[in-house]
């Protein structure tokens, strides 16, 4: 049910015409499938956590997601603009490479996960 609405949201063009996502910072791994997420914003960052168990586990993710059923490939993550876990075996971005776009990443945060920090806002003079 997460998935669909991803899903439903990713198609949706009218979301993504002013959309303007800065990506991701870093990704650290916490424990079990939690992940601490850092997000660029205007100026400051935003830091989640997400719990990607019920997102892996308790859901079908899709295919080219289970892999990452594995907790110890799930603990090789990297955060550079999108959510990226590299080839285990040699660390590379090759046809083992597993990634989130950084637009979905946002969407589980700010639906499921836990805000860590939020963004300081600045006001124009």
């Amino acid at each position: 049910m997460k998935w669909e609405a991803w899903r439903a949201l990713a198609k949706d063009e009218a979301h993504w015409q002013n959309s303007n996502e800065k990506g991701l910072l870093k990704a650290e791994y916490l424990d079990g499938y939690r992940l601490r997420l850092w997000f660029e914003e205007d100026l400051d960052i935003s830091i989640y956590d997400l719990d990607f168990y019920p997102l892996l586990v308790e859901e079908n993710p899709g295919q080219a997601l289970l892999p990452l059923r594995d907790q110890e490939r799930f603990q090789f993550v990297k955060g550079d603009y999108a959510l990226i876990w590299p080839n285990p075996e040699t660390g590379a971005y090759d046809e083992a490479v597993i990634d989130l776009a950084p637009e979905c990443v946002r969407f589980f945060c700010e639906q499921y996960g836990q805000l860590v920090k939020e963004p300081q806002r600045t006001v124009a003079a």
